[in-house]
């Protein structure tokens, strides 16, 4: 009975894993063309306001489970990209951006993440890191991230649906 629950655990993080990855990588294709076309039909600032608190609290919870998973993602799979990133983080080439990324600067984690992305930053931080991004700092990117990403797509919307009034 263990082993069924220890799989069905395992499982579930997979999955979660996987919808985690979908949408750091894919957002934009996915998330994208969806806010322009809420944004034809409902008001700007309805469709602003409401994308980017969702997105935001989004960016949050995965960046969450990233780090509460962790351990375990280290421990197996990424235990062989830990053991050659260590030996590169001491090196001349990686020595000073990976000190950009992980000193303690909120302003260079928020930048990072407005134009990279929320989720994609904070894993890079903690891999080059070793140790977990603080909840300050990962409200910080979400909020710039999200506020970012919903201003682009619902201006595309807006800019559509007033183009497509004059025609």
């Amino acid at each position: 009975m263990k082993s069924k629950s220890q799989a069905l655990v395992r499982l579930a993080n997979g999955v979660i894993g996987a919808l985690v990855a979908v949408y750091a990588f894919l957002d934009d294709l996915l998330l994208g063309p969806i806010l322009v076309g809420v944004a034809l039909w409902v008001p700007w600032y309805l469709t602003f306001g409401v994308a980017a608190g969702l997105l935001t609290s989004i960016n949050i919870a995965c960046c969450n489970w990233v780090q509460r998973s962790w351990d375990s993602w280290i421990h197996g799979r990424g235990a062989k990209l830990e053991a050659r990133l260590e030996k590169r983080r001491r090196g001349r080439l990686l020595k000073h951006p990976l000190g950009w990324i992980t000193r303690d600067s909120d302003v260079w984690l928020t930048i990072a993440a407005g134009l990279i992305g929320t989720v994609i930053v904070v894993a890079v931080a903690r891999l080059a890191g070793g140790k977990p991004v603080g909840h300050r700092r990962v409200v910080f990117a979400s909020v710039a991230y999200s506020v970012g990403f919903a201003a682009t797509y619902t201006g595309v919307g807006v800019g559509i649906g007033d183009l497509l009034r004059v025609i």
